[in-house]
């Protein structure tokens, strides 16, 4: 599993975490690691070729997602806790999901993609990974609460 870990200095130090400072990234995978995943999307992969789709890029996303519920739904299983299920999504909570999938599929339509729906899942996955990446890496707001006061003295 990649490892996030903010490096500190000293106990009594008041400095930032260097990964604030740094550009947030994940290590590597190993070969040991990609081995499940790529199986994964071969497994989905063929789900898709089993039968002619309507939406065979939106096929393959939602039926990893549906994948990754139940495999997590699993672990929680072998951890001894109870078993769980999502509650329905209200449309507030579904909406920015939805114009992002949208959005997604905006750019698959831009130009004609070799394997359309891997390229789906893979700008899903990289959405979802600078997403992440923003909310680690905060921008310094001391230099633009001293911008929002020097617009306001004007």
């Amino acid at each position: 599993k990649p490892v996030l870990k903010p490096i500190r200095k000293a106990a009594g130090s008041m400095a930032k975490p260097k990964a604030m400072k740094a550009k947030w990234e994940l290590k590597p995978f190993t070969a040991k690691e990609k081995t499940p995943w790529k199986s994964a999307v071969t497994s989905v992969r063929k789900e898709l070729k089993i039968r002619k789709r309507d939406h065979p890029a939106l096929f393959m996303l939602g039926a990893a997602g549906k994948h990754l519920y139940e495999a997590v739904q699993e672990q929680y299983k072998k951890a001894g806790k109870k078993n769980w299920k999502l509650k329905k999504f209200s449309k507030k909570e579904s909406a920015p999901w939805i114009a992002a999938v949208a959005s997604a599929q905006k750019q698959l339509h831009a130009r004609k993609r070799v394997h359309p729906a891997l390229f789906l899942l893979s700008v899903v996955g990289k959405e979802l990974y600078e997403a992440a990446q923003a909310l680690y890496t905060k921008p310094n707001t001391t230099k633009t609460m001293k911008a929002m006061k020097a617009m306001k003295m004007m």
